[in-house]
This record gives structure tokens, sequence and C-alpha cells, in this order.
């Protein structure tokens, strides 16, 4: 199988669970208002798309070099960045 098929493949089911799942958690454990959750909700998609960005630049930087373990580590660990915005944000209401 070619190189681009491979990514594809990793792209169609890493980009569900790194969307999905801090909107899910939003949804489920989310107190705020309607209108500051649909500002975080917009927050968080917009992390979530420049850290998948960067995460899959940098895993197929890594795997180029031959190192899997790593990229593998930087796209595990790049799923929670979108979940910064969460905690900072709930911080924040919190203290006012």
């Amino acid at each position: 199988m070619s190189d681009l098929v491979i990514w594809i493949i990793v792209i169609a089911f890493y980009a569900p669970l790194h969307f999905m799942l801090p909107v899910l958690f939003l949804f489920i454990t989310g107190r705020e208002p309607e209108s500051v959750r649909k500002q975080l909700i917009r927050g968080v998609l917009r992390d979530a798309v420049f850290s998948m960005v960067l995460a899959i630049a940098l895993a197929v930087l890594l795997v180029n070099f031959g190192w899997i373990m790593p990229a593998m580590l930087v796209l595990m660990l790049s799923m929670g960045l979108p979940f910064l915005r969460i905690l900072r944000a709930r911080r924040l209401l919190a203290g006012e």
C-alpha cells in the first residue's frame, strides 16, 4: 500500500476522535449558559483543527525518520490539546 493511502486511513480514523471527544465532553459535563457553550465549542473546534494539522505534520515527519512510536505518541498527546481550552474556560467561569 502506498504511504499516501496509509496516511489517509490514519486521518480518517483519527479525525473523528480528535474532534468529537472534546465536543462530547462539553455536552455531557457542561453547565455553562448556551451562549458560552456555543463560543466554547467553536473555540474547541478551532483548537482541534490547529492541533490535528500540527500533529499529523509532525507524525509524518517522524515516521519518515523511522520513529514510529514517537509519532504515535504525538498523535495521542495532541488529542488532549483541545481540552486545555475547556479547562481554562471552566476555571475562569468558576472564578467569576
